[in-house]
């Protein structure tokens, strides 16, 4: 009788509570901002256009009328080569091409002979077959020494370097006495086009940098003059050793009145913003917009979209989404699930 008893009672009483399963620990990473800290890059002004000048023909250079600094006129001889040297060649060329003429003449009299005599049935079919051969060949040979002239005239007349448009020359590349082959460097030519001003720029600032970013630009030296720029290009190849990237900002009524080599201050005209990046780990795959895994104060995983900005090595700019103070996950997100309770903080 008691046993039934006590059955029931075991029956009525409570269930030991479950033991909860523990709340796993977590990567993540405290987003922080760095304000972009300079703000001022030096510069100089150079030409929207320059183009590298050499000549077509080989030789040695003989003059050289025009220096560093020379504004020229499109036409304008900027260097010779030795122009004896050259007419020699053409005049050897003249009297090779002479010669030539004189055996195709003899050569084609010597056929007419010969077809003269086999229809008489004096000579043999032979000769006329060699005669017809050798006025081919004369004919031949007049061709490339016409050639040989066409060459040597085209020779002379590249031995003028001339310009193409106007401009100012903005570096020496070669001296008088050089021997060049065609299209070695004799000099650069800035051309009219308009003036630009050139800086280089961290990796990180060119990150967050607007496509149509503006710029105070502000001559040195004497007579300082201050001009609002507009960014034109980022060169997308950074220096081997600074990794910084080049930026050419143009002007809008094309900075003519500016000198070529004038030191310039550049001053980029952004709100003091903090650059947030993170690693590329922490953004979620195959999402649309792109989301990454913030945690709330309660330790919950809550998916927030994101705006991305340019890449860095391993690491992305937030552009927009996140703020400063923000703990994102960084590994493992692929196991994370909306509202997922996540333990203490982990750093990788």
């Amino acid at each position: 009788m008691i046993r039934p008893v006590l059955l029931c009672l075991l029956a009525l009483a409570p269930a030991p509570a479950r033991a909860e399963a523990p709340v796993r620990p977590v990567v993540s990473e405290i987003v922080t901002g760095s304000a972009i800290a300079t703000r001022d890059f030096p510069g100089v002004i150079a030409a929207e256009v320059e183009t590298t000048l050499g000549f077509q023909t080989a030789g040695r250079i003989e003059t050289r009328p025009v220096n560093l600094g020379d504004a020229v006129t499109a036409g304008q001889v900027l260097a010779t080569l030795d122009q004896v040297t050259l007419a020699e060649d053409v005049a050897a060329a003249s009297a090779g091409l002479r010669a030539a003429r004189a055996e195709a003449d003899f050569a084609r009299q010597s056929l007419e002979r010969a077809q003269e005599l086999q229809r008489r049935g004096v000579a043999p079919l032979a000769t006329l077959e060699a005669a017809a051969a050798k006025a081919a060949a004369a004919r031949a040979t007049v061709d490339r020494a016409r050639a040989d002239l066409t060459r040597a005239r085209d020779a002379e007349r590249f031995g003028r370097l001339t310009a193409p448009s106007a401009g100012v020359v903005s570096q020496i590349l070669a001296e008088p006495g050089a021997v060049v082959t065609p299209g070695t460097p004799v000099l650069r030519l800035a051309t009219a086009a308009g003036r630009e001003a050139v800086i280089d720029v961290p990796d990180d600032l060119r990150a967050v940098l607007p496509k149509d970013a503006r710029f105070t630009i502000e001559t040195r030296g004497d007579g300082p003059q201050t001009l609002p720029g507009q960014l034109r290009l980022i060169e997308p190849v950074a220096d081997a050793s600074t990794r910084a990237h080049r930026l050419r900002i143009s002007f809008a009524d094309g900075g003519q009145a500016l000198r070529l080599g004038t030191l310039v201050t550049a001053r980029l005209d952004l709100p003091e913003a903090p650059l947030l990046t993170l690693p590329m780990a922490a953004i979620r795959p195959d999402t649309d917009p792109p989301q990454v895994w913030r945690l709330g104060p309660d330790r919950r995983a809550e998916a927030v979209p994101v705006t991305l900005g340019q890449r860095l090595d391993d690491r992305v700019v937030i552009t927009s989404g996140l703020a400063p103070g923000d703990e994102v996950v960084i590994r493992g997100i692929r196991s994370v699930t909306p509202g997922q309770q996540l333990g203490p903080r982990v750093s990788p």
